[in-house]
């Protein structure tokens, strides 16, 4: 019988951790595997940004969680930017740009809450935090 993976309240510290070191270390290769990462995990609901006529390139990502949506996406020389807007209803009522790293800090917390209900999205994240 396969077991699913333990999480404890540090789960949180170490998802942050996890995609802080993936981001400093090259931001755009943080950025495809995060959107692999969130694409296998969580499919309903997470949009990979694509741009390219015959090679569709990831440019970006977005992520719905809660009422919040997390944006990410390459910009010039490597770097990538965050925003993060708060849903109601299916409406956005505030888009903010906001660090990277709060940006990362804040999805680690919404996907810690999330991975409680989501056997896929615990697997997943087990797998990035070798805990499988």
């Amino acid at each position: 019988m396969h077991e699913e993976p333990e999480f404890s309240g540090s789960v949180r510290l170490g998802v942050a951790a996890a995609l802080s070191r993936g981001y400093a270390e090259d931001a755009r290769a943080f950025l495809l595997f995060l959107a692999q990462l969130l694409e296998d995990s969580l499919p309903e609901d997470t949009e990979i940004l694509r741009q390219g006529v015959f090679k569709k390139e990831v440019v970006g990502l977005a992520i719905t969680l809660g009422a919040d949506r997390y944006r990410f996406e390459h910009v010039g020389k490597g770097g990538v930017c965050a925003s993060r807007a708060h849903i109601v209803r299916g409406i956005s009522l505030k888009t903010e740009e906001i660090p990277v790293e709060q940006a990362l800090t804040e999805l680690a917390d919404a996907l810690e809450t999330r991975v409680a209900s989501n056997a896929r999205a615990r697997t997943a994240l087990a797998g990035l935090l070798g805990l499988d």
